[in-house]
């Protein structure tokens, strides 16, 4: 019986590892499993209609934050 509890135990442990974020965001980035195709950017601000489209496993700007034209993500104030 603790073998199958450690069995398990192992097995969960690896299933997170391997089910972790791996990918390392820019700054004023955070990661999304799910991100939107409508990044808000210096251009355009905040798209107001955009799909419902799922940008999976991506890197996107911070709330507050907008995606530049060197794709580095700042303040409005720094667009």
């Amino acid at each position: 019986m603790n073998f199958l509890k450690a069995l398990f135990l192992i097995s969960l442990i690896v299933a997170t590892v391997f089910s972790a974020p791996s990918k390392k965001c820019g700054e004023n980035e955070e990661f999304r499993e799910c991100g939107t195709a409508c990044e808000a950017n210096c251009f355009e601000g905040h798209v107001m209609f955009c799909t419902m489209q799922c940008i999976v496993n991506v890197c996107q700007c911070k709330n507050g934050f907008f995606r530049n034209k060197d794709k580095k993500c700042v303040p409005k104030n720094k667009c």
